[in-house]
């Protein structure tokens, strides 16, 4: 079996026809044909039933397709871990932030001749995930407090630990088209009224725990979302030019500040955000990634 008879499989129950998936695979319809015969061959159960009303995927080609779904995309992942050059690498994931991306860029003034910088952000699980399977080297979250049990239990079935940095409180970030631009605080009565951009929520979002540091000022379904996005570059625009804002980290460092946004303090709101690195158990933290974490407190 190989892995381009699974691809041309998923392709062909993804169109619904060979002619659609050939187009799609830019080769010809008797080539996907005869990939999917081998297949079936191989397998020696039928796939794919054709008839005057198209095609249909059998239930074990069901089957079969969730299987070679998998397969590919950790094909793709060992790819995508593959080494291309030969000098040494610093690898790190992150919580979407633009301080942290231009943290990277110091990185690159102070190590640039000598590491090859891999950079990814997403959402906490994410994160763990690409630590966990060796994808990068730590991570860079933030979870609340109350997460904190969980989320070390979650990481020791992956032998990876959590080291807290600091504890923040939520904040909200607006931009000059916002009515509250001009305010230094919004109070939690407040956010009910305003309009979000968030990123895609999962259960260690901060929206999740708002409504208990706000001791039932605001439940977290009041809020009104217009824009979920896990793109700093998405909430960075939609910041400068909509009346839209977002919640986050009540942490600015000035040096960083490149884009004409404030963070609003919440009245009220103690800090219960921890923001801290994930890494492999026991590992020692190389060199380079000494000299990022030394220098990611200092912006905190």
């Amino acid at each position: 079996m190989e892995l381009k008879q699974l691809e041309y499989f998923t392709i062909v129950c993804e169109k619904g026809s060979f002619s659609q998936a050939a187009e799609c695979l830019y080769t010809s319809q008797p080539n996907v044909s005869k990939v999917i015969s081998s297949l079936e061959k191989e397998l020696g159960r039928k796939l794919v039933e054709r008839s005057s009303r198209g095609l249909r995927i059998t239930p074990y080609g069901e089957t079969v397709r969730d299987y070679a779904k998998v397969i590919l995309k950790h094909a793709s992942l060992i790819s995508s871990m593959a080494t291309h050059h030969n000098g040494k690498k610093f690898t790190l994931a992150t919580y979407p932030s633009n301080m942290i991306t231009n943290l990277l860029v110091d990185f690159y003034r102070h190590w640039g001749r000598e590491y090859i910088v891999e950079h990814q952000e997403g959402s906490v699980e994410e994160v763990s995930n690409w630590v966990a399977s060796g994808q990068t080297g730590i991570g860079i979250v933030y979870i609340a407090q109350r997460q904190l049990a969980a989320f070390r239990h979650i990481l020791g079935h992956k032998n990876l630990e959590f080291e807290p940095l600091d504890v923040k409180e939520a904040c909200v970030y607006v931009g000059p088209n916002h009515p509250y631009y001009e305010r230094d605080c919004v109070d939690f009565s407040e956010l009910s009224s305003l309009r979000f951009i968030g990123a895609v929520r999962d259960y260690f979002s901060m929206e999740h725990h708002l409504d208990r540091v706000s001791l039932g000022a605001i439940s977290t379904k009041d809020l009104n979302y217009s824009i979920y996005s896990n793109s700093d570059h998405m909430t960075i625009n939609a910041l400068m030019q909509t009346d839209l804002c977002s919640l986050g980290i009540n942490f600015m460092h000035q040096p960083y500040k490149h884009y004409d946004i404030k963070n609003l303090k919440i009245n009220g709101c103690e800090p219960f955000l921890l923001i801290g690195i994930v890494r492999p158990e026991g590992d020692e933290l190389s060199e380079a990634a000494q000299w990022f974490i030394e220098n990611f407190k200092k912006l905190l």
